[in-house]
């Protein structure tokens, strides 16, 4: 479909670069209003990748221009869905983004998607309140942090019992059976993640050793020369006798022997305290991202 001079929705199989340019283009004009980042929402990597065989990415435009987006990611399992998206602010308060959800919803129910996830960054009141009422209920928070040498720390004192190693095929049960007993999820799930961050060459996972015994893990993955942090845990046990803060800042010390950007870091945390373990090592909030279960 030609989008010069037309107006309306357009379900995309895969994305043009024409469209792709399109979409970060709007998410500018929406960052410069709303004053908050949009990039954990967009995704853009995986924009770079969208199959031509599925509809992953619904588009409003207003003649020939993209004034709406919202896209489906299945990050983990194709059962389950995150949506995130946006409308151009000269355009909201029009149903647009209704109008996109309810046609991601349709193609999620023909896909046998089983959970979706809205994704509403917390400084967008807009979001919250579309995700509430359209029916969807409040899930978790997960924050975005980025490390900073110059932030206030608390020395980690060096702990010869503990070893992080570069985790290989090898380890792929022990890395679920971790991942099952410090995050709670189901085994089928944590499958998934830890098959996608072994096989994906822009990640690398460790594996956390405390006197031999596998304690925890912790991926990190590259994008333009900056530095993510994600599926940190420990063994549920094992959990608040300072073992994650010994892990996460000998992390950041194998780190920042590399040329980086930058290091951040999404955790989905339910209490200040999991949250001050962070702050403690040098990362600061940026951004909190609400989901919301549609």
């Amino acid at each position: 479909m030609s989008t010069m001079n037309n107006t309306g929705l357009v379900a995309a199989k895969g994305l043009s670069e024409e469209w792709l340019q399109q979409i970060i283009h709007l998410a500018k004009v929406c960052e410069a209003h709303d004053g908050f980042d949009l990039s954990i929402n967009l995704n853009v990597s995986m924009l770079q990748s969208r199959s031509p065989e599925q509809t992953n990415d619904f588009l409003y435009f207003q003649d020939g221009t993209l004034v709406g987006f919202l896209g489906m990611y299945a990050i983990v399992s194709p059962k389950e869905v995150e949506i995130s998206g946006m409308v151009h602010p000269a355009y909201r308060r029009k149903g647009i983004f209704r109008t996109l959800f309810t046609q991601a919803k349709t193609e999620c129910e023909k896909r046998g998607v089983t959970q979706i996830l809205l994704v509403s960054n917390r400084e967008s009141k807009e979001a919250g309140a579309f995700a509430e009422g359209v029916g969807a209920t409040y899930h978790f928070s997960e924050y975005k942090l980025d490390y900073t040498a110059r932030a206030p720390v608390t020395p980690v004192a060096t702990d010869d019992r503990l070893l992080l190693r570069p985790a290989t095929n090898n380890d792929f049960h022990t890395l679920v059976e971790i991942g099952v007993s410090g995050f709670g999820d189901s085994a089928e799930l944590m499958t998934a993640l830890v098959t996608r961050n072994l096989s994906e060459p822009d990640f690398q996972t460790y594996l956390a050793l405390y006197e031999s015994e596998p304690v925890g893990m912790i991926t990190v993955s590259e994008e333009d020369g900056a530095l993510f942090i994600s599926g940190f845990c420990v063994k549920k046990g094992l959990q608040g006798k300072g073992l994650g803060r010994k892990i996460l800042s000998q992390t950041v010390e194998i780190l920042n022997q590399r040329e980086h950007e930058g290091i951040s870091l999404e955790v989905a945390v339910d209490n200040q305290n999991a949250l001050s373990l962070y702050q403690s090592i040098g990362f600061k909030v940026v951004s909190v991202y609400d989901y919301y279960v549609g």
